[in-house]
């Protein structure tokens, strides 16, 4: 017992208020951040909507004795979203397997990262408001927004008469893409306490995995046989379904507006437009930069220069922004405060730099390396393709019973980094068995260490996925940017110098940099060594995906896993809890014996909880 000199004073009002509203003992205090490493403590509890958790925290519930089940319809709801999810692997995949054809198709070859880069700019500007605007406009406009905005773009894309029109339609698309994964893991946050939510990201990677090997597997043979514009048409049904169904099932929850809709200026004061439009802005002049560089204009031209500069103060100026904002900010700048959250996001963004490279380098290897067909170079990324899904699952199950988020980071970003290695070091001609062993750790450790860091961001701060989102995917769209510099670099210093003295040369080097098709109609005194040019840019976009796995490794090995909560019981690290409780036991004086009883036992049972993540 305290002495009454230590007790805390109150007014007779406030002792009459506390003893009429005296706090919940089971109810855990709001989760926050605390940096092992850093004098402040980072509170993540003023906003409703990245940090706050929608649902009562689980651990309550396990101190109620409560346990957990799916609400109504909530099969239904599943399918919804995860028709949506599948979609968003199906697209990325089989236009990586099929951007070749298509950009050849239009003489763009050399442009054919813009099929790409183009739906990733948008996706990723948007994102993170897919994360925002739920708690404004609520969950069913923007899953239906982000469904409809997807499925308009892809019958764009299938109906597209230029290469201009077909990137306009990609980035239609990307608003839409930018949704559709972030609204299914808000969709689940709403429905789905902390500590179940495991099993149940592994699921979606699961489904992302598996329309990712959809994508992979069928994107080239559909090209091939019945036309390229039926890989984007295909989708058309699939989103049409997936809206439909949602529009039956998917509810808002209660409470799930923290402003006044009918408000409209209440509302855009609450949008982060000025740093959305900042980061479209920022991110296309940069890759107007990196396209140009090296491929229609040397690196050294002012015009280059000048847009790499310019994105760089862009960039400078939207953080400015993020930090001064009174709206909800695009990216949250607390989330990067910290050791672990810094290093944590620092892996993340180099897993999608070296995740997409990747994944942008091995159908274009197949089909200028080995001339394979685009059915053949799809096939190829099939089986090995089947790792995500299957690291997702592994992953779902170790952080369902065991947490180790940190050692899942570390073990995902080794797998990359070791596959990555091992396709840098294919040989122009190799065995043939090395085009499927050595492509199978890069995806398993992909599937690994994306739903491991998720995880390890929400165990900081509640309701991040958009943020987390984000981040990965600006190491996705640099991925595919630098790598394609790379390779049209390398194309433009060495073909002039191995071609040497053969008549029509410039003809031919702007054929061979447009039409990757075209190298199979070359003679054979120029095809061979236009192959073995392919050969050495690729080798270097792979040895630049290696290093970024290899950064990704290095700072998952410097995140602390202190301070985080439980992914496998529901509760936050006995030093955290301990520490908001203890504050609260100051109002114990205004509580009953009984209460003051069971309250001191919450404490004592928190010291002797483990967290199991690290």
């Amino acid at each position: 017992m305290s002495s009454p000199r230590s007790r805390p004073r109150f007014s007779d009002d406030e002792v009459g208020r506390a003893r009429a509203n005296p706090p919940n003992p089971a109810s855990p205090p709001p989760p926050y951040y605390s940096d092992p490493d850093s004098e402040t403590t980072t509170a993540t509890v003023a906003t409703p909507r990245e940090d706050q958790p929608l649902l009562r925290d689980p651990a309550a519930a396990i101190e109620a004795g409560e346990s957990w089940k799916p609400p109504r319809g909530f099969l239904w709801i599943e399918l919804a979203i995860m028709a949506n999810v599948f979609l968003y692997g199906f697209d990325g995949t089989i236009t990586a397997a099929t951007y070749a054809v298509i950009s050849s198709e239009f003489d763009a070859a050399n442009t054919a990262s813009w099929l790409t880069t183009s739906y990733l700019v948008t996706s990723t500007a948007f994102q993170p408001l897919y994360g925002r605007f739920p708690d404004i406009f609520g969950r069913r406009v923007c899953f239906f927004v982000s469904s409809i905005t997807f499925g308009l773009g892809c019958l764009g894309c299938g109906l597209a008469g230029d290469v201009v029109l077909l990137n306009c339609m990609r980035a239609l698309t990307g608003f839409g893409g930018g949704g559709l994964m972030t609204m299914a893991t808000i969709v689940n946050s709403d429905m789905i306490p902390f500590r179940e939510r495991g099993m149940y990201q592994a699921l979606q990677n699961g489904m992302f995995g598996f329309g990712a090997v959809a994508g992979a597997s069928f994107g080239g043979s559909i090209a091939d046989h019945i036309g390229w514009r039926w890989c984007f048409l295909l989708q058309v049904p699939v989103s049409i379904m997936a809206l439909t169904l949602g529009a039956l099932v998917i509810k808002n929850p209660e409470g799930g507006f923290d402003i006044d809709t009918n408000d409209w200026r209440a509302i855009w004061s609450r949008v982060d437009v000025s740093g959305a439009l900042l980061l479209v802005v920022a991110i296309s002049v940069q890759l107007v930069g990196l396209s140009l560089g090296g491929n229609e204009l040397p690196w050294g031209s002012p015009i280059v220069i000048g847009t790499l500069v310019g994105s760089v103060l862009l960039l400078t100026l939207f953080v400015l922004v993020e930090a001064r904002t009174k709206a909800i900010p695009v990216i949250p700048l607390r989330m990067l405060r910290g050791k672990l959250p810094i290093f944590t996001q620092i892996s993340n963004v180099c897993a999608g730099l070296a995740a997409y490279a990747y994944l942008f380098m091995l159908p274009l290897f197949f089909q200028v390396v080995l001339l394979d067909s685009a059915t053949k170079a799809g096939a190829r990324l099939a089986i090995p393709s089947l790792a995500t899904p299957l690291g997702g699952l592994f992953a779902g199950i170790v952080m369902s019973r065991w947490g180790k988020l940190i050692w899942l980071v570390r073990a995902g970003a080794f797998l990359m980094l070791f596959g990555n290695s091992l396709v840098t070091a294919l040989q122009f001609q190799d065995s043939q068995w090395k085009y499927l062993v050595y492509i199978f750790p890069a995806n398993l450790g992909q599937g690994i260490i994306y739903p491991a860091i998720l995880f390890t961001t929400l165990a900081s701060f509640d309701h991040a996925a958009s943020t987390v989102y984000l981040v990965r995917s600006l190491g996705t769209v640099w991925g595919v940017a630098i790598t394609s510099a790379i390779v049209q670099t390398t194309l433009s210093v060495r073909l002039p110098e191995v071609l040497g003295d053969i008549p029509d040369k410039s003809r031919l080097i702007d054929e061979i940099r447009h039409s990757v098709t075209a190298l199979k109609t070359l003679p054979a005194e120029v095809r061979l060594p236009a192959r073995h040019v392919y050969y050495e840019g690729i080798q270097y976009a792979f040895a630049a995906s290696t290093t970024f796995a290899g950064i990704a490794l290095i700072a998952a090995l410097f995140a602390s896993p202190r301070g985080l909560r439980s992914t496998h019981n529901g509760t936050v690290s006995a030093d955290v809890w301990v520490k908001s409780i203890e504050a609260r036991a100051q109002l114990s004086i205004c509580m009953s014996s009984s209460q003051n009883t069971q309250f001191k036992k919450s404490k004592h049972a928190m010291r002797d909880t483990q967290t199991g993540i690290d």
